[in-house]
């Protein structure tokens, strides 16, 4: 009898899958094309790279023991030791020569042509030192070549040499070394299948509706969610004690985007008086229900090296009026005039995403309470994308979300950047800001280095090249006996490796 009953009970911990809500289906479940969040996320389960982020955004080993940078005037490169203790899911142990093939296979551009081979293009060489010790060797340095290996996974392709550009490398054709590996997919489903005793299966449904997401968590149909969820429903369901919130600060970063092409925007003080009449602590309180914090530049607390609380505006219409006059602006019947005469209409292009929508509102009603009319554009995203990246605006708002490091300043604000080159999109220039980036990109220590970013940081949040808004909160929503312990702000889904039953533990 007592067989029976370790065989039962065996039978069910094997069984077990913790159920994880999705808002959408992953793009591409390929480590060679897996460009949106909830690909890359699974990925980071499934496939394994040499390193990843740590909860305060610093680069760490995941498939190496250490790491080294080497930099000189004409040399570029990084030596990997490898951890001895890892394996394929087929047990072959990771070797040196394993990284140098997996390089390979993400820059081919016949069999596999990965969406990632220009970044890992720059990688002219991969040197096996020893079997567990390796050197890529890049053309020329560059800020983000460490971090860009997060998305350089170690696969191997079984006979890839059968493969070709009629009959492509699929998903299931290739062997990863992460601790879970796929088993039943569909476009709502996607099942993981633990390789690890320690760790329990998960199975990963796609809900899309908020309200159909909240019955099945009180029902107890999903164990935990990730998926998107307005912070009116969560707090409903925090208040019906159905479930439990855990949140840690995130470094997504929410901001308005000005066209400093447009003339208006040439006053730097009319783009603070902006910024001054947004009722940002309101905001937070009443619409993200405390699931957010203010804002005082790009990078936010979880960056420790990067972050600076010197520049937070809070709501001052007393302050902004008389920055307008001393910018010459003009106001007649309760509306502003430009300095030339010319009334104050600004077009405001918005997504009709539903929540963003209502903060737009909110922060609409204040500019024009102030006296600044607004034309708001409702736009599905294909159209708004692309008249963003056609300057057809004066306001939007938008979203950094992903970014690892001080690289995102010259992406985003770099004059090189411009479009239809870069990801500048409000046209920004500032040779002062340029020449620090450049400066930045010399340095070999890191502390220096940082140095130089910091006053770049200042630059960019006293210029007011963008209008800073929020960080919203990294919020996971569980049943009431599961908890998780070391969640990431960026969201990594490695902390679901972490998933507790306390109620079982009991």
């Amino acid at each position: 009898m007592k067989i029976w009953i370790f065989l039962f009970i065996t039978l069910w911990q094997t069984a077990f899958a913790y159920k994880i809500a999705l808002s959408s289906s992953p793009s591409n479940l390929s480590p060679f094309f897996s460009t949106d969040a909830n690909s890359q996320n699974i990925n980071r389960l499934v496939h394994t790279s040499l390193v990843d982020f740590d909860v305060d955004m610093n680069t760490v080993c995941r498939l190496c023991k250490s790491f080294k940078e080497i930099r000189t005037e004409d040399k570029y490169s990084i030596v990997f030791e490898l951890r001895d203790d890892l394996k394929f899911w087929d047990g072959s142990k990771i070797t040196a020569n394993d990284i140098k093939t997996s390089w390979k296979y993400f820059t081919e551009t016949e069999k596999i042509k990965s969406i990632f081979r220009f970044a890992f293009g720059n990688i002219k060489d991969v040197k096996i030192l020893d079997k567990n010790k390796v050197e890529l060797v890049y053309k020329s340095y560059g800020l983000d070549h460490l971090p860009n290996l997060v998305l350089l996974k170690i696969v191997k392709i079984p006979n890839f040499e059968k493969y070709s550009k009629d009959n492509k490398v699929e998903v299931g054709d290739i062997i990863g070394a992460g601790e879970y590996k796929y088993g039943e997919m569909t476009s709502l489903n996607i099942s993981l299948k633990s390789l690890s005793p320690k760790l329990k299966d998960l199975d990963f449904v796609v809900v899309k509706d908020e309200t159909t997401l909240s019955l099945k968590l009180i029902n107890g149909e999903v164990d935990l969610s990730i998926a998107n969820m307005s912070p009116r429903k969560i707090g409903y369901l925090e208040k019906m004690g159905k479930v439990n919130v855990q949140k840690v600060s995130g470094t997504n970063y929410n901001y308005i985007g000005m066209n400093h092409k447009k003339e208006v925007f040439k006053s730097k003080e009319f783009r603070r008086a902006l910024s001054l009449l947004i009722p940002r602590a309101k905001i937070i309180k009443h619409k993200f229900k405390e699931n957010a914090t203010v804002s005082t530049g790009l990078f936010s607390k979880p960056f420790k090296e990067l972050y600076t609380n010197k520049f937070e505006d809070a709501f001052n219409p007393e302050l902004a009026e008389s920055l307008m006059f001393k910018a010459g602006y003009k106001k007649s019947n309760g509306k502003w005039k430009t300095p030339q005469g010319e009334p104050v209409k600004l077009l405001w292009k918005c997504t009709n995403n539903k929540f963003i929508l209502e903060l737009v509102e909110i922060i609409k009603r204040s500019y024009e309470d102030f006296g600044i009319e607004i034309n708001l554009v409702v736009q599905e995203w294909g159209t708004f994308l692309r008249g963003l990246k056609r300057g057809e605006y004066d306001l939007f708002v938008g979203k950094w979300v992903g970014f690892t490091g001080p690289d995102m300043l010259k992406f985003a604000f770099h004059s090189e950047n411009l479009p239809p080159k870069g990801a500048n999109r409000i046209h920004y220039v500032n040779s002062e800001l340029d020449a620090l980036l450049d400066r930045a990109e010399g340095i070999k220590d890191r502390s220096e280095r940082n140095a130089v970013y910091r006053k770049a940081i200042d630059v960019v949040n006293s210029d007011y090249a963008y209008i800073n808004l929020w960080h919203p909160s990294v919020i996971w929503v569980m049943n009431k006996c599961l908890k998780v312990e070391g969640m990431y702000p960026n969201g990594n889904m490695l902390a679901l490796r972490n998933i507790e039953d306390v109620c079982r533990s009991r």
